[in-house]
């Protein structure tokens, strides 16, 4: 015989028990929004791997890698970040993920031209554009059915980055075998062609919107385009063989890395070069944090990050990562630096919270050749 146990009630009234339940279900929606609000998923491009692993931001581990096409060389996210796209040079697809599913899962691969490289979404998110490294067209996807609707011929045979202007009417793509800059009018696809110097690399769009400045590599130049009459104003000398861009969030400088082994500070307002950094062997690509406060220079030939105070404009610590340092983004908190190994198979992830002491975790495998990175959901 079961013995039965009568429970006297908690509450002697039903506006209370209404009540606590009210002051559960706030409790259960806290629960649930402080970890989502601090965990994010960083997408990485595993070169030899053909693979893009998705690390947790909040644990710094790989909880799943998922197979695309071959050579997965760059990735781009929608402007929600519920979608990634990965340009598969090897295979001429471009594989679309879900970052929101749990795990992120393809949900299509497209044909595109061949050795597709840089890609970016349009600020409304309706159509990705898909530049090439060893075809003359720039190819147009529709989002929604996930097809190539176009393909815009700008001649050359090897375009290394695309940007769009704030309001999306304009796309700015520096053709670096043809030593130029090809503006598309992406209400009419008409392509307007502006000369800058050779070997046009990497673009950066100034805070206000009002010019583009494009790394000239060949020619030793960054070249500055007016966005509203898109027309050069002028080509300013930099170091040798200039590759990576950023602009400070309030516009008055611009940094661009020098393959010899420095950064040059373009002054906004002079629009000439006021001040010369040394940094490690073969910097191939610089962040600018949102704040403004610091630059991070990855290294390709040394192995090393320089930390530049951009008030001072000097080198303030220079971290030890692996062989070869090459994409590096933060987190949307702003208080990791992750930074791609592209000669291993890992991803270097630095705790820069702390300005005066910087602490260095690896994220082991990432897969073959990681490159390329960046966050979504």
């Amino acid at each position: 015989m079961k013995t039965k146990f009568l429970m006297a009630p908690m509450f002697p009234a039903t506006g209370a028990i209404s009540l606590f339940k009210r002051h559960l279900l706030l409790l259960l929606a806290i629960c649930v929004l402080i970890p989502s609000a601090q965990a994010h998923s960083l997408f990485v491009t595993a070169q030899d791997s053909n693979t893009v692993a998705v690390i947790d931001s909040s644990t710094d581990q790989v909880t799943t890698t998922i197979p695309v096409g071959a050579n997965p060389i760059r990735i781009c996210v929608s402007p929600d970040r519920r979608k990634a796209y990965v340009s598969n040079s090897g295979s001429g697809t471009v594989s679309v993920i879900d970052t929101v599913a749990l795990p992120p899962t393809i949900t299509a691969t497209i044909p595109v031209g061949s050795a597709p490289g840089e890609s970016a979404v349009t600020p409304d998110g309706n159509r990705l554009f898909v530049v090439h490294q060893s075809s003359a067209p720039v190819d147009v996807i529709d989002t929604t059915t996930n097809s190539v609707i176009t393909s815009i011929i700008i001649g050359g045979n090897l375009a290394k980055d695309i940007l769009f202007t704030r309001n999306g009417r304009n796309a700015y793509i520096a053709n670096y075998s043809e030593g130029t800059v090809n503006v598309i009018d992406t209400a009419t696809y008409r392509v307007k062609t502006i000369p800058t110097g050779a070997g046009s690399r990497r673009l950066a769009l100034s805070p206000a919107g009002d010019r583009v400045f494009v790394t000239n590599y060949l020619d030793n130049s960054v070249s500055v385009i007016d966005t509203r009459t898109r027309t050069l104003i002028i080509t300013i000398p930099v170091g040798i063989n200039p590759r990576g861009i950023a602009i400070t969030p309030s516009g008055d400088a611009i940094y661009v890395t020098n393959m010899q082994g420095t950064v040059s500070i373009i002054n906004s307002a002079e629009l000439t070069v006021t001040n010369t950094i040394t940094v490690g062997a073969w910097p191939w690509h610089i962040l600018i944090t949102k704040d403004g406060t610091r630059a991070f220079v990855s290294n390709s030939g040394s192995g090393t990050v320089s930390v530049i105070d951009t008030g001072t404009q000097q080198v303030i610590q220079t971290l030890t990562t692996g062989p070869g340092p090459f994409w590096s983004v933060t987190n949307p908190e702003q208080n990791k630096l992750y930074v791609s190994d592209s000669l291993g198979t890992s991803v270097m992830v630095f705790d820069i919270s702390s300005l005066t002491a910087l602490e260095l975790e690896e994220i082991p495998n990432v897969g073959s050749s990681p490159f390329d990175l960046v966050f979504g959901r």
